[in-house]
């Protein structure tokens, strides 16, 4: 069984006898705090959170109506349900002020006991289907939660997945280079001892290795690094309208923190080849040095 927390607050003691006898007879399960005056009421209030408040209007210093103002404006107890309690203010203009100032019923003096407890049982239902949706709303979140953590680390390990392939399709490209250039540099060996045709087909040989850029590596190299850095050349082409596609991988390899010599060795160039393509590419974006357009890929 829920327990239900009353605040009551009346300066009249024979008031306040009256109130937790009827509240006692009924409702024996109710747990009681009581406060004198609307001061120590707003401290009892803010301290013990209860779940209910009836409140005397007529009390020395500050009356009921301004203490409910008070209990309103603060966070810790503005959703707190407040009875104004009354005997002399039951005109509609007075009833009306205590309901503006916040009061969300009220209950004439002298108590009718059937009255008095039917009113604070309506409150005390809301009360409970109130905390019925705070537990609902609270296992909604939990479970939203666990969703936004499990979709999270699915994406992190799609992720990873990905970063993993970028970077073995750049170790397969580079070491496919390498090779390719190996070959190249032992063909080369024979051409003093080859024949003008023979040295022909050589050169034609060596430009198709030096143009090849093998399309289905850099179909998969492209993929995988769209699924690491997503919409990165989109950005790239917003950015810098007139860029070329080596441009976009060269920045693509930057972008990957690759050097200097491991670009030009995927791409068949010399470094100096690639510095000059840097440097182009840099008063392009209308940067002065390496370092700002070293920034200027890390935040596309």
């Amino acid at each position: 069984m829920n327990e239900y927390l009353i605040l009551i607050v009346d300066d009249d003691p024979k008031q306040l006898k009256i109130l937790i006898g009827n509240l006692i007879e009924y409702n024996p399960g109710y747990k009681l705090l009581i406060a004198t005056n609307s001061k120590s009421a707003i401290e009892i209030a803010i301290s013990n959170k209860p779940d209910l408040i009836l409140m005397d209007w007529e009390m020395p210093g500050m009356n009921g109506v301004e203490a409910i103002r008070q209990l309103k404006a603060l966070e810790e107890t503005k959703s707190i349900p407040v009875i104004m309690v009354t005997g002399t203010h039951n005109e509609t203009e007075k009833l009306k002020e205590a309901m503006d100032a916040g009061a969300i019923d009220f209950v004439n003096k002298p108590y009718n006991a059937v009255e008095l407890i039917a009113r604070i049982r309506t409150q005390i239902r809301q009360v409970e289907v109130f905390r019925k949706l705070l537990l609902q709303q609270e296992v909604i979140n939990n479970h939203e939660r666990e969703l936004a953590l499990n979709e999270k680390k699915l994406l992190q390990q799609d992720l990873k997945h990905h970063q993993k392939q970028l970077t073995m399709q750049t170790v397969n490209m580079l070491k496919n280079n390498e090779f390719l250039q190996s070959v190249l540099s032992d063909i080369k060996t024979i051409l003093p001892f080859t024949s003008s045709q023979g040295k022909s087909v050589i050169n034609l040989l060596e430009s198709r290795i030096n143009d090849s850029s093998n399309d289905q590596i850099w179909k998969e190299f492209e993929y995988c690094f769209g699924q690491v850095y997503n919409d990165f050349y989109k950005n790239l082409n917003d950015k810098l309208k007139d860029i070329t596609t080596r441009e976009q991988r060269l920045c693509a390899f930057l972008k990957m923190n690759m050097s200097t010599k491991e670009i030009a060795a995927i791409t068949f160039q010399t470094p100096n080849s690639i510095d000059v393509a840097k440097h182009r590419l840099r008063k392009k974006a209308g940067l002065e040095n390496d370092e700002e357009f070293n920034r200027f890929l890390l935040n596309i």
